[in-house]
């Protein structure tokens, strides 16, 4: 098969042998074919071994966790989904509902899915650039640019419907440039039967597109825009157009219904943003994606426009109607999201990625271009030598840093926290999968689905508030309530707007649970509670009343699991080593608020009365003053002691009371008759220091 020069525009009849020529089938065993082959069967090697790599490294951000979960919703459940919930169309769950009941759902398994469709779009962007183009390579220049793409292996990897809503503009694309392109001759009726697959190929192609991603309006935008600028050429398939567009804007109107979600509150999760900055967004994204810093991205665009500009122009030059063609495909889906994102809240720079394959083959014609420019001439004068080789220098240059560009990119994506697409949720999972105990739960104050997703599975899980914008009162009795039906609470604390922003569950947790553990892992960190009822059965009871209504309860001092550290049938004994620490719990009860803010101390006191180490601070930590308890509340308070390294073996007692900090003035402790008496209590538990 001939290579046509770039320069001259290709006969479309051409590329459609006439039935029973062997033009097709020499093509497929000469090794001028194999040649062309095998470079685009690497390329899809790469493209695949580049998006399977470390797939399931990082956890499933939020939105991949929810689609997990939606596409395991009944079929029949996910029309509704989308009316009421997502603002996404309900194809892709659909899709990924068999897949999903078959293969399970961990992270590989699902993520492989989108792996499989951006591998496809390589080879689709390849075919329809084959098809529109004489340049076989800048067709493979076009996959290979398009393989190595941060934002393409970045979407690849992540479980949400955009490898799909690009592949399927491709291929609705190829469908219609097939459909017009197709020879007019009289034929047989068989014949004029195939002659009508890429319409029906066309016809289902884009309203899968749709229903997978209502920014296809753009795609058929682009689609009719170059029908209605090249009538004349097409004339003749004006009858077969014209129904494939009633065709498929029937079918879509049951989605468009849907779509009427994006501008309600279903289309959450996206802000408004500047217009300065949309720009900048979507000047980088097509070449950097999510993991460049902002400036350096901005610089690699304005490094790189004249290339992709360049690629254009030569489109257009060398074939008006592929210049045409590509030029829209781009052109309308990013200026038609960026207009409509002015001043609303309708951008992501994933938005783009439908116009991304023209984006590739811009800067795949813009390297070609530059290179066939720099043809060396055999000339004496070495002056105009290096002139002629100069757009081959700058070719070089500007690929290489593409190249280290991208490379730079996918390797912040593939190794650097800061850039990771979510938090490490796997590691709460496994940390409290290897320490949880029969009637532990798990609660979060935020319905984060990745958090849901990886929540162990032996434990039952809470979300308190599960919707948005509940009063305080509500969540504070959904927490006591799941509080008092275990003993233990693994809980992970996100303060999100419109849930539990202030933080009322984790400070009611802090008040009326026992914190016993708190672990932190990058970007969260869970807090591990014994519950009330748990506390009250562990309590050693020591009853004592002071003035202004603050009563001890009773102590006990936990380790991080929540088992008392506490031995001896009498009297209650610590055991430790010089250095060694303790938390000491104290349980009061109020009557009601003091009128001033008082201060707790503790301190351990030895034989002779000295006094080793203490604690002193407001109760819980400083956070909840007794002025603002409640009449009958149980606060739960903590102290963390160390004992010195120089401290002599011996026993020590707890000294514990009140103060006011402003005066020192102790507050006293009563007797039976309400009488004030002595400005401390000593606790009935013995603190034991043995020798090293």
């Amino acid at each position: 098969m001939a290579i046509h020069p770039i320069g001259k525009e290709t006969n479309s009849q051409s590329l459609y042998p006439a039935p029973g020529s062997r033009k097709l089938s020499s093509l497929r065993f000469t090794p001028y074919a194999s040649r062309i082959h095998l470079p685009i069967l690497l390329i899809l090697l790469l493209a695949f071994f580049l998006r399977a790599y470390h797939l399931d490294a990082q956890a499933l951000r939020g939105d991949e966790a929810a689609t997990v979960h939606y596409s395991a919703m009944p079929i029949t459940e996910l029309w509704e989904l989308s009316r009421v919930t997502d603002p996404h169309p309900p194809l892709f769950y659909l899709m990924l509902h068999p897949w999903q009941w078959l293969m399970g759902e961990s992270a590989w398994i699902m993520r492989f899915a989108g792996v499989t469709a951006s591998v496809l779009t390589v080879a689709a962007l390849y075919t329809l650039a084959r098809l529109t183009l004489p340049s076989t390579t800048t067709s493979l220049l076009a996959a290979a640019l398009i393989t190595v793409n941060p934002l393409q292996i970045w979407l690849a990897q992540d479980v949400r419907s955009y490898p799909f809503f690009t592949l399927f503009g491709l291929l609705s694309s190829w469908a219609l440039w097939s459909a017009l392109n197709r020879p007019t001759r009289r034929i047989s009726r068989s014949a004029h039967a195939s002659s009508l697959i890429p319409w029906l190929l066309y016809i289902l192609l884009t309203v899968a597109c749709f229903y997978t991603h209502y920014y296809t309006i753009f795609l058929m935008t682009f689609q009719a825009l170059f029908v209605l600028l090249n009538i004349k050429k097409f004339w003749f398939k004006k009858w077969p157009w014209l129904v494939s567009q009633v065709a498929i804007s029937l079918f879509i109107i049951p989605a468009l219904l849907l779509a009427r979600n994006l501008a309600g509150e279903a289309a959450g999760g996206i802000d408004t943003i500047p217009t300065a900055e949309i720009l900048r967004l979507a000047s980088t994204a097509l070449l950097t994606g999510f993991t460049l810093d902002a400036s350096r991205g901005l610089w690699v665009s304005f490094l790189l426009a004249p290339v992709w500009i360049i690629g254009l122009v030569s489109l257009l030059r060398r074939n008006v109607t592929s210049g045409v063609f590509w030029g829209l495909f781009f052109a309308v889906p990013v200026l038609s999201v960026i207009v409509l994102s002015i001043g609303r809240p309708f951008f992501k720079e994933r938005f783009l990625v439908q116009a991304q394959p023209a984006f590739e083959l811009f800067l795949a014609a813009g390297f070609v271009t530059l290179w066939q420019a720099g043809r060396p001439a055999r000339l004496l004068n070495h002056t105009s030598y290096l002139v002629t080789f100069l757009p081959r220098l700058v070719a070089i240059l500007l690929f290489a840093a593409l190249l280290y560009f991208n490379l730079h990119t996918l390797s912040n994506y593939f190794t650097n926290p800061a850039y990771a697409k979510s938090p490490p949720w796997q590691l709460y999972r496994d940390y409290v999968s290897s320490k949880a105990r029969p009637n532990d739960v798990m609660l979060t104050n935020f319905p984060e689905a990745a958090i849901s997703y990886y929540s162990p599975n032996q434990l039952p899980f809470y979300v308190v508030p599960v919707e948005r914008d509940r009063p305080v009162a509500y969540r504070l009795k959904q927490t006591e309530q799941i509080a008092g039906a275990y003993r233990r609470i693994w809980f992970l604390p996100m303060l999100q707007q419109g849930f539990d922003e202030e933080g009322a569950v984790l400070h009611w947790l802090d008040r009326h649970a026992d914190r016993v553990d708190q672990t932190f892992f990058p970007a969260y960190h869970v807090n591990l509670y014994l519950s009330p009822p748990a506390i009250d059965a562990t309590l050693i009871p020591q009853p004592v009343t002071f003035a202004h209504g603050l009563h001890l309860r009773g102590y006990q001092v936990f380790d991080e699991a929540g088992d008392s550290r506490l031995t001896g049938q009498q009297t209650p004994l610590l055991t430790l080593e010089p250095g060694d620490e303790f938390t000491l719990s104290l349980s009061w009860h109020a009557d009601g608020p003091t009128p001033i803010p008082y201060t707790v101390f503790t301190h351990l006191i030895a034989a002779d009365g000295f006094n080793q180490t203490g604690r002193d601070n407001q109760p819980v930590w400083g956070t909840y003053p007794t002025t603002t308890w409640t009449p009958g509340e149980k606060v739960i308070d903590k102290y963390t002691l160390a004992l010195p390294e120089s401290i002599p073996p011996g026993n020590y007692w707890l000294h514990l009371g009140w103060y006011q900090s402003a005066t020192l003035e102790r507050v006293p402790v009563l007797d039976e008759a309400g009488q004030p008496g002595e400005d401390h209590v000593v606790l009935s538990m013995v603190v034991r220091v043995a020798e090293n």
